[in-house]
């Protein structure tokens, strides 16, 4: 007596090429940290930071991720920036710039390479240094990129707020940048 072997599973050809979870999940994450630690540092620049504190706050940011948040979250981006914010402000206030230079991460690039600041970007970020907090932190918010409404939630502001002093900011950068 022989007995049947059910039939193999049918799958579609997208089912076929789909990764495995876990190994999506770390391809997603490098990713994701190749894209967004420029970008994180740069948003952090704009709020004020030095290239050395925005870099190390988002570090700091991007290590929270790790292992098993990055696998929950629905809006990284958004938790990133928020996360290293907080971690920037955090900072001490009388914290010594370094004189070394920044080590390189594994496979020899260092993030701070990537962050290239022309004259007028320097001219921009001091006038950014300029305004008052609120004002800067928004405006970091939307030159990264964010509509009102995500600026509003993730700062727990109105959008009316957000426009305002996003309004206000370009008003006052427009004087400080003789534009």
């Amino acid at each position: 007596m022989t007995t049947e072997q059910p039939p193999p599973p049918v799958h579609t050809a997208d089912e076929e090429t789909l990764p495995e979870p876990a190994l999506f999940r770390r391809h997603d994450f490098n990713a994701f940290y190749t894209q967004e630690m420029s970008a994180v540092t740069v948003f952090l620049m704009h709020q004020g930071a030095t290239a050395y504190e925005a870099a190390d706050a988002a570090h700091e940011a991007m290590a929270k991720l790790l292992p098993d948040l990055w696998r929950t979250l629905d809006h990284p981006r958004t938790w990133l920036r928020i996360t290293a914010q907080r971690c920037y402000w955090r900072q001490s206030n009388t914290r010594a710039t370094p004189t070394d230079p920044v080590p390189d991460r594994p496979g020899g690039t260092c993030p701070l390479a990537a962050v290239v600041i022309s004259e007028f970007q320097q001219a921009v970020l001091d006038a950014l240094r300029r305004l008052p907090p609120t004002m800067r932190t928004v405006m970091a918010w939307d030159i990264d990129g964010f509509t009102y409404t995500e600026i509003a939630e993730a700062l727990a502001m109105s959008p009316a707020a957000v426009r305002q002093n996003i309004s206000r900011a370009r008003k006052r950068l427009i004087t400080l940048l003789d534009l």
